[in-house]
């Protein structure tokens, strides 16, 4: 069978994503770091954008599509619960995180911080997470993984203690979920610890 690759900058919150999702399934990948906009980014697809995936004559690009590919692809524990509410409530998740919180996900994650718009996302994300341990569901989905970079940005800029403070739910999902082994082995040298 043909080896996977996931392609894009190692730091991207996308490409994190991508690679937790293979780590998750137990899927052996090959990584290859390329940068957006350089001709080679373009070769992966027509819009050039990062990350992309190839396996054998399948080329993807776009998170969700490669994270679909992922999980229905190969065997392993399922990233998206197979009971049609809690896939669409998983859906549901990505698609919130995705369009209102996407900007901490991205170079723009500082400034991001202090919009009034993510700031006001965040507080309803920490009233609906309350005290459970993952988004959707009673186990890691593709919705953690789509908010494990989003917070982990938002820590970097602010500091793992004005979390805790201003944001306590998600503090403690947080501090539940950045341990995960394939977190670590993606971030472990970023410290959440703010400036």
């Amino acid at each position: 069978m043909a080896e996977l690759e996931i392609i894009g900058p190692a730091r991207d919150a996308g490409v994190r994503i991508c690679r937790m999702a293979c780590m998750e399934k137990g899927i052996l990948y090959r990584f290859r770091e390329l940068d957006y906009g350089s001709l080679q980014a373009l070769k992966e697809n027509m819009f050039g954008s990062l990350p992309a995936l190839r396996h054998g004559k399948i080329r993807l690009f776009e998170i969700r599509g490669i994270t679909h590919y992922i999980d229905h692809r190969f065997n392993g524990r399922a990233l998206v619960p197979a009971d049609p509410i809690r896939s669409a409530e998983v859906e549901q998740w990505i698609g919130v995180i995705h369009s209102r919180l996407g900007k901490l996900m991205g170079a723009q994650s500082a400034a991001a911080v202090q919009c009034g718009d993510t700031r006001s996302c965040l507080k309803v994300l920490n009233e609906c997470i309350g005290s459970r341990t993952w988004l959707v569901g009673r186990g890691f989905t593709l919705a953690d993984m789509w908010l494990l970079p989003a917070v982990h940005n938002f820590c970097i800029h602010t500091g793992h203690t004005s979390l805790l403070h201003d944001l306590p739910a998600i503090g403690i999902w947080y501090d539940k979920h950045k341990s995960r082994k394939s977190w670590k082995s993606l971030c472990g040298d970023e410290s959440p610890d703010g400036k």
